[in-house]
């Protein structure tokens, strides 16, 4: 089948938009294992200035909206802030390109980007099957965008989501019926995990275990409930550590303060601040258990790139991780907010490494990008449902 892979969305940080090959590995590594499957694949995504490149056999096409269409989309969200200036920006080249190029599936990346979705429904031809992958947000609040995002989801066959907690508040709020919904992971890491040793060596991390944190310090994130609860672990666990990366400090100051006052975690709490990419390999592969107490996560890649590593998700039982940790079957979960709930379930894994194997190995089989193309080339193949 002719598969076009559609990001209608772009990061106006890029110089150029074939770094977003490096930097985004879903982009990188889930068309090329589709292609993998017997497809013939192209990506086409929007972007800040024209481009094009070839990877792996999968043709990539960066189309750009025209110079007033970016003036009026960045003076547009600065007077209504919404997910950037590229949400502004409607991408009629995009919708060229679909019409042009007539694939058999048209994969869309971004539900809740509804201008740019109704475009792209309205161009594709009749005989084309439309598919839309959920990448966060929520069902739109005003008539007029309903509206749009209504008459756009009538041609969609499959809206896919990590978790079915999440296509439900679609599905309630009578934007998508149940049919129309399957469960496909939103992204996935593209890291095999190091031996440990080596792994150790390169970081300089150590501890007996070695817990991880891997986000930002922001409230969502429920830093606070991760920190003290590792505060309870460290009265068992007299050789734990806890290793900090994150991207922001919002709350950087308020955790110093808790490590200070606390005489048990006086040289066993290490705030490492922004690691680059292609370090975190080998962080991930350092460590025994990533600590994640989010209170609201639409996916959660941290999770997943642990997990390829062997290392064990020690998570707040939300939907996403959840999902990702079967139920908890190859992680460990604890209530949100529930600092004792987390030290319990830390406390109570009698092997580590054991378990920290079970979590690699379960992804490599269901979250990992062979598992995705497989799950999406399950719903290609099969007979084509009228939306």
């Amino acid at each position: 089948m002719r598969v076009l892979f559609v990001v209608p969305f772009y990061d106006p940080g890029l110089d150029d938009p074939r770094d977003g090959l490096r930097r985004y590995p879903i982009l990188r590594e889930l068309p090329t294992e589709v292609r993998a499957l017997g497809h013939a694949v192209r990506v086409a995504a929007l972007a800040s200035r024209p481009a094009s490149a070839v990877h792996a056999g999968v043709r990539y096409d960066w189309i750009a909206p025209s110079p007033p269409l970016r003036l009026a989309g960045e003076l547009a969200n600065r007077l209504r802030p919404h997910y950037g200036p590229a949400y502004y920006q409607p991408s009629l080249g995009l919708a060229r390109f679909v019409r042009r190029l007539r694939p058999d599936i048209l994969h869309v990346f971004g539900l809740t980007l509804d201008l740019q979705l109704a475009l792209l429904t309205r161009a594709a031809p009749r005989d084309t099957r439309i598919f839309v992958h959920y990448h966060g947000g929520l069902p739109p609040a005003s008539r007029a965008r309903r509206a749009l995002q209504a008459g756009s989801l009538r041609r969609v066959e499959k809206a896919l989501f990590t978790s079915q907690v999440q296509a439900s508040g679609w599905v309630q709020a009578g934007l998508l019926r149940p049919k129309q919904t399957a469960l496909v992971m939103e992204t996935s890491s593209p890291f095999a995990g190091m031996p440990r040793d080596e792994a150790r060596r390169i970081t300089g991390m150590r501890g007996d275990p070695v817990y991880l944190s891997a986000g930002r310090l922001h409230p969502i994130k429920d830093p606070l409930t991760m920190l003290r609860g590792f505060q309870l672990i460290a009265r068992s666990q007299p050789g734990a550590r806890l290793y900090l990366y994150y991207l922001t400090g919002e709350m950087l100051d308020e955790l110093r303060a808790v490590v200070e006052a606390a005489p048990e975690l006086a040289g066993r709490v290490e705030f490492r601040g922004r690691a680059r990419p292609e370090e975190m390999e080998a962080i991930y592969s350092s460590a025994d258990v990533l600590i994640q107490a989010s209170l609201r996560e639409w996916s959660g890649l941290a999770v997943l790139e642990a997990m390829s590593c062997g290392c064990i998700p020690l998570v707040s039982r939300i939907p996403s991780f959840t999902a990702m940790t079967a139920g908890g079957r190859y992680g460990l979960h604890f209530e949100p907010g529930d600092a004792e709930g987390l030290a319990r379930a830390a406390l109570s894994a009698a092997d580590l490494r054991a378990l920290g194997e079970r979590a690699r190995a379960h992804f490599r089989a269901a979250l990992s990008f062979p598992a995705i193309a497989r799950d999406l080339d399950a719903l290609y193949r099969a007979p084509a449902e009228s939306p």
